[in-house]
C-alpha cells in the first residue's frame, strides 16, 4: 500500500512575523519534496505554511476544531471540520509521520505532549519564543529514550526534517 509521507505543523495561531515567514518557507520546502501538509487550519503558523506549500501546488489538510468546512485558513486542498475544538490536537499529531513545531502557547503545547505520547519524532524549532524553544533538546518524561529534536535555523529544520523522513522510510514505518 502506498501513501504519501504526512507533516504536521503545529505552533502560534497569533501572527508572528519570524515564526510565519520560517512555517511560509517550511510550507514550501514540505510542497517541494511531494509530502502533504497536515496543519490545525487557522492563522498564524497553520496559514502561513499553509500558504507557502499552496504556492509549491502542495496538498494541504487543514483539520478544523469547527464545524464549519470552510472557516479557517483559505489555503487548504481538504477540510475537514472535526467539531471537536482542541480535542482535534490528538488527531492533528496522529495524522502526521513527523511534527514540526515553531513556537506555540496551549494547544501547541498539548500537540507536543501528544506527539510524544504517541511515539512521533518532534522537530522544535529554536529561533522564536514559545514551546517549540522551551522544549527543544528535551526529553519530556522517561518513556522514550530519544528527546524534543531541536533547529536553530530554516536551513537545519529542513535537513532535520528530510533526514527523519528518510530514517522512517529506512525503517520500514514509511512507504516511499
Amino acid at each position: 500500500m502506498y501513501r504519501k509521507i504526512q507533516i504536521t505543523v503545529i505552533g502560534d495561531s497569533l501572527e508572528f512575523e519570524e515564526n510565519n515567514r520560517v512555517a511560509y518557507e517550511l510550507g514550501k520546502f514540505i510542497a517541494e519534496n511531494g509530502w502533504v501538509l497536515i496543519t490545525g487550519g487557522r492563522e498564524g503558523v497553520m496559514n502561513a505554511c499553509s500558504k507557502g506549500a499552496i504556492e509549491k501546488n502542495g496538498t494541504v489538510v487543514a483539520i478544523l476544531p469547527d464545524e464549519d468546512l470552510n472557516l479557517g485558513t483559505p489555503y487548504k486542498t481538504i477540510s475537514i471540520a472535526s467539531g471537536i475544538g482542541y480535542a482535534r490536537n490528538s488527531i492533528n499529531v496522529l495524522s502526521a509521520d513527523v511534527v514540526v513545531a515553531i513556537g506555540g502557547g496551549s494547544g501547541t503545547l498539548s500537540e507536543i505532549a501528544y506527539a510524544w505520547a504517541y511515539n512521533k519524532p518532534i522537530v522544535a524549532y529554536e529561533g522564536c519564543e514559545g514551546w517549540s524553544k522551551k522544549l527543544a533538546n528535551t526529553s519530556i518524561d522517561i518513556r522514550r529514550k530519544d528527546k524534543v529534536i531541536g533547529a536553530k535555523n530554516l536551513d537545519e529544520l529542513k535537513n532535520i526534517l528530510k533526514r527523519e523522513v528518510e530514517r522512517l522510510i529506512a525503517s520500514k514505518r514509511l512507504a516511499n
